[in-house]
């Protein structure tokens, strides 16, 4: 990027609606909310995605729509998942002063389907 030229700093993009786009365009990572969720599938985007362009498109989709869970009271959002998968034990958080799955009342549906579609793509991917 021209701003940052000629020094060590590097911008990023941080919205997953335009992840790919920024990524085509020459943007040297993603730090947006779901990488809490899928940081190996942005990996895969960032440098496979010239190798297989079609699954990488596919994937940008499930990417962005999945990301669209955002607003659903991050960071609780992504410590309700992480105490899924046991990395946390709790989602409380000074952030979010509400109960998320009282407000959201089918977050856990929601998230077993980001669940199912991350299992998705991982074994596209690992089939490659």
């Amino acid at each position: 990027m021209k701003f940052t030229s000629g020094s060590p700093l590097t911008i990023v993009n941080a919205n997953a609606a335009i992840a790919f786009d920024a990524i085509k365009s020459g943007a040297t990572g993603f730090t947006g909310v779901f990488t809490n969720f899928h940081p190996d599938l942005y990996k895969w985007l960032l440098t496979q995605h010239q190798k297989h362009p079609q699954l990488a498109n596919e994937l940008s989709v499930y990417l962005a729509l999945a990301a669209m869970a955002e607003p659903m009271g991050y960071p609780k959002l992504a410590k309700l998942y992480h105490q899924r998968i046991g990395t946390f034990s709790c989602i409380a958080s000074r952030a979010v002063d509400f109960d998320i799955k009282e407000r959201f009342w089918a977050l856990d549906a929601l998230i077993d389907k980001i669940v199912e579609g991350q299992q998705v793509f991982r074994a596209k991917i690992a089939a490659l």
